[in-house]
């Protein structure tokens, strides 16, 4: 990869208004932008034009670099936010310029990986899901509406789900869609039928030797109304308690998140209820959902601690927070539609909330349970463009503005960024001394999100951030996803940071993927852009861990399965198991809704990125993308089994690839004796590269999938029953 070209720092006139009326960045909201821009050259106007100071002022910030620190402060404290003055000249926030990032100095970024060395015994190797994403049943089993349903415009009135008369629900079918959406017709109603199908993907999951696995109890099946009090949906105590327990007969360590973005909609009905977003008359945030949130996680530390050793509170508050308002998130509706104010009051009530989990988890049940809890926050890495001072504090400050922003508070000392707070001011809310008490400290791991990479150049635009940042992608790797760019050395970077700000915590590295498009299982199958992407990503965690001592305990591939991708719908695939989605008509999703999910048969099948990430796990060791024969061919299945039962099944493979299946069954009892058995079949059989489907089976199953394991030898079947091969 060739490096970026060097570019001259930007040079900086406060009294120039009309630079702060021009955008650098394409994909900031515009209104919270434009506001920002308006108010800022207002206070540049009655600097530059004020009778009595103005000329000096003027003089004064029109030196180089100076006018980037000083000017900022003055300006900005004109909306009222008192904001500190820098020290610096040339890197605004900093009271000292930062040094460039290691362990890779500019210019010197890996063009190739090694893919030899094994990693510590005891690494958590895993992959993950959301409950949004995958379970689908939105109206099924108690669940209540979530902020998701409404906002993907999904059915939620007829008949009426709990929860889903808010202020801005929908009260007639066909449900508005909202504007953030960008695949119009998608929702979470079926997603990949894992609320019914939970059955096949603990067959996946045990054909592929899965290890651990992360996922996400849904708030909105749990408590349908966010109660604050009383007993949970007991449909859904029961989907978890059983789900929970076929993970450890399976030996499958559960690591479950408690929120990832589902928001119970009846906690969220402005103005009377406003949920993360509550505030008071002053401005300042209000703990209005506290009690229901304490009452949910403390009833799943209860129910389910005996079984989850490894909490995540929070996922992503910041894409939560940040992008929820307006940029592609639920909820993104007026009024909290302005990026400059409102997700830093809802990340004020998250970050206590996170706090208030953890007290509760340490105080009534880790000494009992002997699990960990922690959080987990996320950052494309942000690399300086330029070696320049003005670049690497840009950098820093794109960082810290998202990673420290949710990171310091509970890693540091117990509140934001003191670079935040230079630039910001009174725009971040302050803590209570009990607050920070209670935050300092409370996890026990740092989970990490991290996909991409971009390079950061200062600019003269505070931007949508505040980070007076803007960032380019020149010569990475390109994803499906428009913001998803790969560079591996970006993670092995990021992970020496935040072992450097905070003391070496240890880590999680709980998301890790890539996103490609395909239409076909064929096409998805062969990934080898996303088997690179993993080679060189984990690569890259093996030497943060050998040669900078960085204490990565474990990493998550995403996802187990394509996905319900947010906004964007079941357009983008990160999945490392391609889902057919049986595309046809949904009476509950808005129009267009007749190529979306639909339940009872979705198919799934393993692709190459799935049979590396196996190899990894299974040998605790590097491999190259490279290597031969990752996946097994449909040929695997021609032979002879033996069931649970004693019988023999035997499974014939022709072209298509299509096949037979014929065997016997017990006459009486539970097991065939050889003589009185019940012979049966031929049974139609179809192959997708690991997956054999049987439709209309012997036992009266219109479907069933089964999915070949290199452990038993034989088929893991989504009905529970296991088929080894005779060898």
């Amino acid at each position: 990869m060739l490096a970026p070209p060097r570019e001259q720092s930007p040079t900086f006139n406060a009294c120039d208004v009309s630079m702060w009326m021009e955008s650098d960045s394409a994909e900031e909201p515009e209104e919270g932008t434009q506001r920002v821009k308006r108010v800022l050259a207002l206070g540049t106007l009655g600097l530059c034009f004020c009778a009595v100071c103005g000329v000096i002022v003027c003089i004064l910030l029109s030196a180089r670099g100076q006018g980037l620190q000083e000017s900022t402060s003055v300006l900005l404290s004109a909306r009222g936010q008192g904001l500190q003055r820098s020290t610096s000249v040339s890197c605004l926030g900093f009271e000292k310029c930062p040094t460039y990032p290691q362990p890779y100095p500019w210019g010197t970024w890996p063009e190739t990986y090694s893919y030899k060395g094994n990693f510590p015994a005891g690494f958590a190797w895993g992959v993950g899901t959301a409950s949004y994403q995958i379970e689908g049943a939105y109206n099924a089993g108690g669940r209540g509406a979530s902020i998701w349903d409404t906002f993907s415009g999904a059915n939620t009135a007829g008949p009426r789900m709990p929860g889903a008369n808010c202020s801005y629900c929908c009260k007639t079918a066909p449900c508005p869609i909202n504007p953030g959406v960008k695949s119009k017709g998608d929702t979470g109603n079926v997603a990949t039928d894992s609320y019914n199908m939970i059955q096949t993907d603990l067959a996946l999951m045990k054909a592929m030797g899965l290890k651990n696995y992360r996922f996400s109890i849904a708030w909105p099946r749990m408590f349908p109304m966010g109660e604050s009090s009383g007993d949970p949906n007991s449909e859904a105590v029961k989907w978890y308690s059983d789900f929970l327990d076929e993970l450890r007969a399976a030996n499958i360590t559960p690591f479950v998140t408690l929120y990832h973005w589902d928001l119970p909609q009846a906690l969220f009905s402005p103005p009377e209820r406003s949920a993360w977003w509550a505030r008071d008359a002053d401005g300042k945030p209000v703990a209005e959902i506290l009690p229901n949130w304490q009452h949910y996680v403390d009833t799943c530390f209860r129910l389910f601690g005996d079984r989850v050793k490894f909490w995540i509170t929070f996922n992503e508050a910041w894409s939560a927070t940040k992008l929820a308002s307006g940029s592609g998130k639920a909820p993104s509706i007026k009024p909290f539609m302005d990026p400059l104010k409102d997700p830093y009051i809802a990340g004020h009530n998250i970050l206590n909330a996170h706090a208030a989990a953890v007290d509760i988890y340490r105080r009534k049940y880790q000494h009992k349970q002997k699990g960990m809890v922690g959080i987990t926050n996320n950052l494309d890495w942000r690399e300086p463009k330029t070696d320049t001072e003005e670049d690497i504090a840009a950098a820093e400050r794109a960082v810290l503005f998202q990673l420290g922003w949710f990171s310091e508070p509970i890693f540091g000392n117990g509140d934001y960024p003191t670079e935040m707070r230079a630039i910001l001011g009174d725009v971040l809310p302050s803590f209570t001394d009990e607050e920070k008490r209670l935050l300092k400290g409370s996890a026990d791991f740092f989970g990490l999100n991290n996909y991409g990479t971009g390079w950061v150049s200062a600019s003269k635009d505070p931007q949508w951030d505040y980070t007076y940042a803007t960032v380019s992608h020149e010569g990475l790797v390109h994803g499906q996803s428009v913001w998803l760019y790969g560079a591996g050395w970006g993670l092995r970077k990021l992970l020496n940071w935040v072992k450097r700000r905070y003391n070496n915590p240890v880590i999680y590295v709980t998301e890790n993927g890539w996103s490609t498009a395909a239409s076909t299982a064929e096409q998805a199958a062969n990934d080898t852009d996303r088997v690179h992407y993993f080679a060189n990503y984990t690569s890259e965690v093996r030497r943060a861990i050998e040669e900078d001592g960085v204490d990565v305990r474990g990493y998550f591939g995403w996802s187990l399965l394509d996905n319900y991708e947010w906004e964007m719908g079941y357009v983008e695939r990160f999945g490392i198991t391609f889902v057919d989605y049986e595309l046809g008509l949904d009476p509950n999703a808005p129009t267009p809704n007749t190529h979306v999910p639909t339940p009872g048969q979705q198919l799934r099948r393993r692709k190459t990125s799935s049979c590396f990430l196996e190899q990894l796990w299974r040998n605790n060791r590097l491999l190259s993308p490279t290597a031969p024969n990752l996946c097994v061919e449909p040929i695997i299945f021609q032979g002879r089994y033996k069931d649970a039962s004693k019988c023999t099944q035997v499974i014939g493979v022709s072209l298509g690839p299509s096949g037979s299946l014929t065997g016997t069954m017990p006459a009486a009892g539970k097991f065939c004796d050889n003589v009185t058995d019940l012979p049966y079949g031929p049974v139609f059989l179809a192959f997708s590269g690991s997956t054999v489907v049987c439709r209309n089976c012997w036992m009266g199953i219109s479907f069933m999938q089964g999915f070949w394991s290199d452990d038993d030898l034989g088929i893991q079947w989504d009905d529970g029953t296991l088929w080894v091969k005779e060898l």
